[in-house]
């Protein structure tokens, strides 16, 4: 029975792993596909200044530009590294009502009157958990970002 449960487990995290594999190996091909297409647009755009202006000052063009957008590019990063991080309501709330529920938890399950004591518990902590992200107006659906 064990062993059918532990090959079960090996099965599914050896699925988990390659489909993994999978996604990041074509993420990555995906990358340096686009890579290419911009190495191709920017040998373009060199291509149709040098008619236009001359080859040296082409470069220079293509240079500024991209000389430009890494500024812009190293700046936006430098604002979104010094914002300040969101709250996290749901999280402190936790971390204020875990004494409560361990204490309740370990304050005897043994009797009936225990595992009501726990029921209690667990309807308190939960509301007071719900209760603080509905006052708060915060999604938990929302990222870092």
């Amino acid at each position: 029975m064990l062993g059918g449960i532990g090959a079960y487990v090996a099965t599914e995290v050896s699925g988990a792993v390659r489909r993994n594999a999978t996604v990041y190996g074509l993420l990555a091909f995906g990358l340096l596909l686009l890579l290419c297409a911009g190495g191709y647009l920017v040998a373009a755009l060199h291509t149709v200044l040098a008619l236009r202006y001359g080859s040296a000052e082409a470069s220079l063009i293509v240079a500024a530009g991209l000389f430009v957008l890494g500024l812009l590019t190293m700046g936006v990063a430098l604002y979104i590294k010094n914002r300040p991080r969101p709250r996290r309501p749901l999280a402190a709330t936790a971390l204020v009502a875990a004494p409560l529920a361990a204490k309740i938890v370990g304050s005897g399950l043994s009797s009936k009157k225990g595992w009501r004591l726990a029921a209690v518990g667990g309807v308190v902590v939960l509301g007071a958990l719900l209760g603080r992200q509905f006052f708060t107006g915060d999604d938990a659906d929302e990222g870092d970002a």
